[in-house]
């Protein structure tokens, strides 16, 4: 099996995988799985995957394309011009973008970051306009579900008196 990415949800199905008894390989665009999470929790993943026989493939620049084969297997061709034959499975969970187009946020003039247009809030989920709050991966800070349960929850219990 080949799992596609570098976030949380690729780092776990890659290891339900491989604990499962597949022949799991990890592919990274860049160098590290989790990159964005604290140094020392990213590293000592990185080296418990490799130790529990997940193969990583780093460095890759993403994948240019997966072709079926007419025996059923596929053949996984890298960016870097790596190729990974023989493949079962592949499983793409790389990226995503919160859905924000369709709230029509510039009709508000709520501010968004311009490359990644999620939306601009400050600690208290606050944005540029009053009374206008946001929390979660719409934020583009760090996109767990128990982080936007949690900002959530400190929102309500700031806006309507919580315990």
């Amino acid at each position: 099996m080949v799992v596609v990415g570098a976030g949380y949800i690729a780092v776990e199905l890659a290891g339900v995988m491989n604990a499962l008894g597949s022949d799991t390989t990890l592919v990274l665009r860049k160098n590290m799985a989790l990159r964005e999470f604290d140094q020392l929790i990213s590293e000592t993943l990185d080296r418990e995957m490799v130790r529990g026989g997940i193969n990583i493939m780093r460095d890759t620049q993403g994948v240019e394309s997966v072709k079926l084969q007419s025996d059923g297997k596929k053949v996984v061709t890298l960016a870097n011009g790596e190729v990974i034959e023989n493949v079962d499975s592949v499983v793409m969970a790389a990226g995503r973008a919160p859905l924000v187009e369709p709230l029509n946020l510039g009709n508000l003039n709520i501010a968004q970051e311009e490359r990644t247009k999620t939306i601009v809030v400050d600690d208290s989920c606050n944005t540029n306009v009053p009374n206008v709050f946001a929390v979660g991966d719409v934020c583009g800070k760090v996109q767990l579900t128990p982080m936007a349960i949690a900002a959530g929850r400190r929102l309500a219990d700031r806006l309507f008196g919580g315990e």
